[in-house]
This record gives C-alpha cells, structure tokens and sequence, in this order.
C-alpha cells in the first residue's frame, strides 16, 4: 500500500516522503519573502511519481549509478544484474526505487523521523545475500537541516553502494531551470566519462569544475560536454580536507541555498539531460536542465574499475553499512 508521510518543523520546511523507494516525494522551503515552495522538480500527480522511470526522490540502489555490462565478479563468482538497461543502473528491474518498506516514525524535542526498512533477498537483481536496509530520514526543528542515513549488513559479501535521487530547483515550483543556479563542489578531480562509464580519475578542467561557485550554466552547453553526456553526468572526488560542507547550491533570485554534508567520497552531478512525457509541479512536461541531482555516493562501478585500487562498493559478510547525507536549507540575503 502507497503511503506519504509529512515532516514539518519550525522554519516551515516541510518534506514529504513516500515508502515506495524509502522516497522524497517534494521538498518544500520559504524563499526571501517568507513564500513555501517546492524546491524539488516532482511530478504534479503523485501517482505519476510511482511510476516515473526517471528515479524522482527515489533510494537508488544496491548499486547506485552503472555496473558495467550488467555483471561483476565478487569472490571469484560471476554475477548478473537483472536490468533493462545495459549497464546495471541503479540496482537493476528490483532495486529499491520501487520497492515498497515498511516504516515507523519518531518524533523527540530535537528531530522528527521516518525509518524505511525492507529485506533484498539473495540474488535479488542478481546480487548476492540477503540485504537487511534501514533509511533514515531526520527533519531537526530547531535546525533548518534533513539527514539521511543509511543502515545495512548482509549475509553474504555483496555490493552495496546508496544514494537518493531527488532532482533540486531552488527556484521555486520549478519556475525556472537551473542554468542561472550556482553551484560549489569541493572537489580537484573526478571521474572521465566515457559511454556513461567512469574510464580514469582526472583533474577537473575548467568546464567541469565547481571549486569555485559559479553558475551551472557557464560550461554545459560546451562541446565536449554535450557531445559525451548531454549536460553534466558526472562523478566528481571530493577533496581531503575539513570543509565542513561539500557542496553548496544557491539561487540569486529566491535566495535559497541548500548546502550538502556527506560521509561519502562522491558525488555524481547530473542535470535532468532529458525530456520526459509526465507532467512535473511546474505544470510542464519534463524538460532538460529544470533540475539538478547531487547523489552522494561511493565511487560508481568501482567494482569493475580497474584504475580503483580500492573497491568501495564491495560490503563484507555482517559488516555494518553506515553512510549519510545532510542536507542545510538557508536563506541567504546577504
């Protein structure tokens, strides 16, 4: 059975989840007028976002991202990924984007809660053991901030490697696309894509680099970028310093900016480089550009990326799984 289920706190920052893919179904925050609104591009029905196959708010995963080829080889064993697409993405025909869980919520002085729980059965997708998932969603009340984490131990050595999907507009309502938005990544280096699939780690140049904050738009429609992946697609190393915030994204006219804290390594960067036929909550059919996904994460494919020396998404037999991502909603008027 579909539910949806709400947490607001002081700030009125609302954020409504969904427990088909342990979801954010929408993201609501004021912007310098005190106005609430959406800073997620959804869809306008909710029964659309159910069956959207462009991962909306979705839990990506047992492998976010792409496996190659749809297989790996995992203690000498070789493994296929039941997927439609050629490359593994996202988990496979039954990963957990659309996988209902069961939840309980909490509520204490400090946060409110959702826990998401479901059990991947071995070989489900075609990857090994079985999966025991917790996703936790806080919404602090005195904090203007949602953490995420990630809870998971297996009975067999397996890959496990989650983010979320969610695809952010701080326009508002999706009034505007995202070129105009500016956008930080502590990150020299990332990952050269070629056929969608990481190739080598290398320096960030000037057309993909966010180390300092600029507008997304700036180098998108460059060549190099458009004939490879059609808008930004990739996956970018952050650096090994104490920067407390990884990545920072901001919007000059409403003012809102949403800054991103994360015990992964990655972050896949894309910018919704499609069209799609389901109206979204600005009352248009989806369009390229109208949204930005941050899907922190551990290296994609490492497990086939010979150029990796360590293989992050590999998640060891009764080995705890423990991973975050937070998220800070804040007006700047400065």
């Amino acid at each position: 059975m579909v539910k949806y289920i709400e947490l607001t706190n002081k700030f009125q920052t609302k954020v409504i989840l969904s427990n088909i893919g342990a979801s954010i179904y929408d993201i609501k925050t004021k912007d310098k007028f005190g106005n609430v609104e959406s800073i997620l591009y959804t869809t306008k029905n909710k029964d659309d976002f159910l069956i959207d196959g462009s991962y909306l708010g979705k839990t990506i995963g047992r492998t976010g991202g792409r496996i190659a080829n749809n297989r790996f080889v995992l203690n000498g064993k070789e493994y296929i990924i039941n997927s439609k697409d050629p490359n593994g993405l996202h988990g496979g025909i039954d990963g957990f984007g659309y996988k209902e869980f069961t939840y309980l919520k909490n509520e204490t002085n400090e946060y409110k809660e959702v826990k998401f729980s479901c059990i991947s059965k071995d070989l489900e997708s075609g990857y090994p053991g079985n999966l025991y998932l917790d996703i936790t969603y806080r919404l602090y009340n005195d904090i203007n901030k949602l953490i995420v984490l990630y809870e998971a131990i297996s009975d067999k050595d397996t890959l496990l490697n989650i983010s979320n999907h969610s695809y952010f507009n701080l326009s508002g309502n999706a009034k505007n696309n995202i070129l105009e938005q500016k956008l930080f990544i502590d990150a020299d280096k990332m990952e050269r894509i070629e056929n969608l699939l990481p190739q080598e780690i290398v320096n960030c140049s000037d057309i993909y680099s966010f180390n300092k904050m600029h507008k997304i738009g700036d180098h998108i429609f460059d060549p190099e970028i458009i004939n490879n992946t059609n808008g930004y697609d990739f996956p970018y190393i952050f650096n090994n310093n104490k920067n407390d915030y990884k990545i920072i994204l901001k919007d000059d006219v409403s003012k809102r900016q949403m800054k991103i804290k994360t015990s992964y390594p990655v972050v896949v960067v894309y910018t919704c480089n499609y069209v799609g036929d389901i109206v979204m909550n600005n009352n248009k059919k989806m369009e390229p550009y109208y949204a930005i996904c941050l899907e922190c994460m551990y290296y994609p494919n490492a497990i086939n990326s010979e150029f990796l020396d360590k293989k992050y998404d590999v998640l060891k037999k009764d080995t705890k799984y423990k991973e975050s991502i937070e998220f800070s909603f804040e007006v700047d008027n400065d």
